[in-house]
């Protein structure tokens, strides 16, 4: 993944991720939307989990080919 590629999808997946966690707090536990935030939060930290992977495997790749 090209870096500024990375750093778009890592601001997008933390905005994601604050935007789920907002109104967690603010909703019922016997509701849907409460049933629904907790997919979207699982959803986006699993997006957030590949994508900070993916830089550090890059990094990695990158310190690896320098002498």
């Amino acid at each position: 993944m090209e870096p500024h590629v990375g750093k778009i999808a890592l601001n997008i997946a933390i905005l994601l991720f604050m935007l789920a966690l907002i109104p967690l707090p603010m909703v019922r536990r016997d509701s849907a939307e409460f049933i629904i935030d907790l997919i979207a939060l699982g959803i986006t930290f699993l997006f957030l989990g590949l994508i900070v992977w993916d830089i550090r495997r890059q990094v990695k790749k990158s310190l690896g080919e320098q002498p």
